[in-house]
């Protein structure tokens, strides 16, 4: 009995989830499709085609921070069915207790978390990846690409109106502001070489990078010595630091090799590290949801109504529990907290806080 119960329960539990997935993923679609449209309101060679891939391929990543709210509704909704229906009041009178009702809702989240972790994000990542490259390609105009590798170094590629750059570094320091070892290599539009130029140390400022002990070698001139030049440049600090410290790109596979590729280039990995964290707890987290969602919808098992207090309750915690981990995670980007602590903490705290509850619910 126990088995099909459990089946039935699981069963209502993802046609739950289902019908909330369904909706925000509607929902965030036609807020992506307005967004990108307003965007090419000024550049008519964006059609309507890549409006709707653009939107397409930046909606998994949207989708992904909502993975809670889906779990925590759509168990509010299986419940709350259940309830209504008395099908809880005749589960229970039949012996069965509140911890084997949600035996099954804990174990499709938890497996569902997984599978989201290992097989779901890497698709998301590689749809983030080239929605990024779209869009600065439709929106920018210019792109630059970034790579990092332990054996070849930094390699920054920079292109513009006026031709590319392509920059090597064999290491960085002043969290990513300095490059040490550099050599820039500079094409035209037909990909003509104009120059390359070798220096001991370039730092970024705005519009330039600042050369010490240049080198700067053409086709058409002589070798020129020069302690301090500077070269143009579009990049900025942030676009450097934000195309390295973009986690959402990256598979969960390849996170830990590329975190380790990003220290030993002499970057910062918090960011990356948190969100390689966060996501291995994402499954205790949905988890939490489901038990967060019980904690409000079992007690309408024991009398009617109050439906639309009961959801409200639920979200009003849901967005507690959404800020908290923005807060945390925050804080953990920043050094201010182990990270360990601030990717697990939030799953944890509302693991035990929805426990407790329903401890208390059950059993005074």
């Amino acid at each position: 009995m126990l088995q099909t119960l459990g089946v039935y329960i699981g069963r209502q539990f993802l046609i739950g989830a289902g019908i909330v997935l369904g909706l925000l993923v509607v929902v965030m679609f036609t807020v992506e499709v307005i967004e990108h449209l307003r965007k090419a309101g000024d550049r008519p060679e964006v059609t309507i085609l890549a409006v709707m891939q653009l939107s397409l391929m930046k909606l998994p990543a949207t989708i992904q921070k909502l993975w809670p709210f889906v779990f925590l509704f759509g168990a509010m909704l299986a419940l709350t069915r259940l309830a209504n229906s008395s099908e809880l009041v005749v589960a229970r009178a039949a012996g069965v207790s509140i911890w084997q009702i949600l035996t099954p809702l804990l174990l499709v989240s938890a497996t569902a978390g997984a599978i989201l972790v290992t097989v779901v994000n890497p698709v998301g990542a590689a749809l983030s990846g080239r929605y990024d490259q779209l869009s600065n390609q439709y929106f920018k105009g210019e792109s630059s690409l970034i790579s990092v590798s332990v054996r070849t170094g930094l390699w920054l590629r920079e292109v513009n109106r006026t031709g590319h750059q392509v920059i090597h570094a064999n290491s960085v320091s002043g969290d990513g502001e300095i490059l040490n070892d550099v050599t820039i290599f500079t094409y035209g539009l037909n990909d003509t070489f104009d120059s390359r130029t070798d220096a001991e140390r370039a730092k970024l400022v705005k519009g330039a990078w600042l050369l010490e002990n240049a080198r700067i070698t053409s086709p058409n001139g002589p070798r020129q010595l020069l302690p301090r030049t500077s070269i143009p440049t579009t990049l900025t600090f942030a676009q450097i630091v934000d195309s390295l410290a973009a986690p959402e790109t990256l598979s969960f596979w390849e996170l830990p090799s590329f975190i380790v590729l990003l220290e030993h280039s002499g970057f910062n990995a918090l960011s990356h590290r948190l969100y390689w964290n966060s996501l291995l707890a994402l499954p205790l987290l949905l988890s939490a949801m489901v038990l967060l969602a019980a904690t409000f919808c079992i007690r309408l098992s024991r009398r009617k109504g109050g439906t639309g207090w009961v959801f409200f309750s639920g979200a009003m915690a849901g967005f507690s529990v959404f800020f908290i981990t923005d807060l945390v995670e925050a804080f953990g980007s920043a050094g201010k907290l182990p990270i360990i602590l601030a990717a697990w903490t939030p799953a944890a705290v509302t693991t035990m806080s929805a426990v407790a509850a329903m401890f208390h619910l059950e059993d005074g």
